[in-house]
């Protein structure tokens, strides 16, 4: 094999490697990291460490980005929680890069060998993810060994020798460069292995490779532009939160960089008494330029977080037949879109008002009823691209699947309300007096029903199916106030089973809610 073909075929290995880490780490990480999140205590020392977890497992600090904003939308986590999750994650992701600096490779074999073997036979689902993260880092690992292999003659090859020299002529280049190694990777831990491969091939001298993960981390900044179009509000200021961390780090590197030139050992003479291999080196560089900026943030990131919500003051509007909580960028987390589908369906609870004449049809009207069927259509659409699309547990796709059945039955409790109110506002069917007594009592128990599942208090919806059985309290309640339905006319009868049914319908929503998972935790405050 040439060394040109040994350089190309090293970095075609390294990209399947590094989607297959990143996307079986975050199916196999996603949802014990939310409900690791959800969990967090008081104390800032845990949501330290969980960021520094997070970022090690999952290998993208964007993907931790966009969990604790989906997981601030569901209204599980506070922002400044979020944020130092956020920034500690930075520091994680730097574990792959000492990973690849150690003397791995005659195991290479053995644990792609050996993950394949466990792909063949175990049907397990975790053990098949775990499998295809071992065989991606198998095949970063023998990646960045046939690139170094291909890169190592090459460099006094005078093309090869000229498109790096062009690349790393001064240090604005060297840096700028480093942005657009990660930009095209969308991944800094990833253009980091490859800087630190190039390296140890003798294609970079240190200074250089050291300034292109100074920039890396900038490089990352450009996929987030893509992902948080039409964020708004503290999701926004949550994305922007990184940004800033990256801007700070590369702008603190680079500071430092340029006062070492002028004679102060800093970074680059720590990092050589540390270790004297490259590689290592580097590793430590790209350590520090994460551990750095976060050392000095993290104390006023409450302060960072004002100061960004001057720059992005708007929130997100409540628009009634438009979703709240659903974000395109949970669907690559099950766990996360989940409980968003769940806050969503309690907003839409709250739609079911029973007002009478509303029209149904949301394309040619508007009203109540048009907002209610707008939401529904789009938490419907929401949940189908969850199904398609994200990687799920079985445990996952059946909540998904009574999500869609509650979902089916608010729409079924929405037409039983509408009806029943609509019925009781003909005149004679039953007396003036009775029907606000009537109304009230339907809408505090929805109410009721909205603010449980919203809270995701289940011994408040097992209360509520007690009290709807036909026996229960409120269906006693309401015949009470109806009087008996023999002898009456054929429209109070008609009443009188419109509201059964309304009971029916909160029954069976209450059914299919207390069988999902159990309540989560509130957020700890700060």
């Amino acid at each position: 094999m040439t060394p040109l073909n040994a350089l190309v075929f090293g970095l075609g290995l390294f990209f399947i490697g590094l989607h297959l880490v990143g996307d079986n780490l975050k199916a196999l990480s996603g949802g014990r990291f939310r409900d690791a999140i959800a969990r967090t205590t008081r104390r800032p020392p845990a949501r330290l460490a969980l960021g520094l977890a997070s970022g090690a497992l999952m290998q993208s600090a964007t993907a931790v980005t966009f969990i604790c904003v989906s997981l601030v939308a569901a209204e599980l986590l506070t922002a400044n929680a979020a944020s130092l999750v956020i920034v500690w994650s930075n520091v994680g992701l730097t574990v792959l890069a000492f990973i690849a600096t150690l003397d791995i490779h005659p195991a290479v074999a053995f644990l792609v060998g050996g993950a394949g073997i466990v792909m063949g036979v175990v049907r397990n689902r975790t053990w098949r993810t775990v499998a295809s993260v071992l065989i991606g880092i198998g095949l970063i690992l023998f990646g960045l060994e046939q690139m170094s292999a291909g890169a190592a003659p090459l460099k006094d090859e005078p093309w090869f020798r000229d498109a790096i020299g062009l690349a790393v002529s001064s240090p604005p280049l060297a840096f700028l460069s480093g942005i657009l190694v990660a930009s095209i990777l969308q991944s800094n831990s990833g253009a980091t292995l490859m800087i630190i491969t190039l390296a140890n091939a003798g294609a970079l001298d240190l200074p250089d490779a050291a300034l292109m993960i100074y920039g890396t981390n900038l490089g990352a900044i450009t996929l987030r532009l893509m992902l948080a179009a039409g964020l708004r509000g503290q999701a926004l200021r949550l994305v922007r939160m990184e940004d800033f961390f990256c801007l700070l780090g590369g702008g603190l590197m680079v500071g430092l960089y340029y006062l070492e030139r002028s004679g102060i050992p800093l970074v680059l003479a720590l990092s050589g008494q540390i270790s004297d291999a490259t590689g290592t080196r580097l590793a430590i560089l790209f350590l520090l330029s994460n551990l750095i900026p976060a050392l000095a943030l993290s104390p006023v990131i409450p302060l960072v977080a004002g100061l960004l919500a001057k720059i992005w003051p708007g929130e997100a509007p409540d628009v009634p037949g438009a979703p709240k909580f659903l974000q395109t960028q949970a669907l690559d987390d099950a766990a996360t879109a989940l409980a968003l589908i769940r806050k969503e369906l309690a907003r839409l609870l709250r739609r079911v008002t029973g007002e009478p004449g509303a029209p149904r049809d949301a394309s040619e009207d508007t009203g109540p009823a048009a907002d209610f069927e707008q939401l529904a259509n789009a938490i419907e659409k929401f949940a189908s691209q969850l199904a398609a699309r994200a990687p799920m547990s079985e445990g996952d796709a059946l909540k998904l699947h009574a999500l869609r059945s509650a979902l089916s039955g608010i729409r079924h409790l929405e037409e039983a309300a509408r009806l029943f109110v609509a019925r009781a506002q003909v005149p004679g069917v039953i007396a003036p007096d009775q029907r606000p007594g009537l109304e009230k009592s339907l809408l505090e128990l929805l109410g009721a029903m909205a603010k449980a599942m919203d809270e995701d208090d289940i011994a408040a919806i097992t209360a509520i199916r007690d009290r709807t059985r036909i026996h229960g309290d409120f269906v006693r309640e309401i015949r009470r106030q109806l009087g008996p339905s023999s002898g009456g006319s054929l429209d109070q009868s008609a009443l009188f089973v419109d509201f059964e049914f309304v009971a029916w319908a909160l029954h069976h929503l209450t059914k299919i809610l207390v069988r999902l998972e159990p309540p989560r935790q509130p957020p700890a405050p700060g």
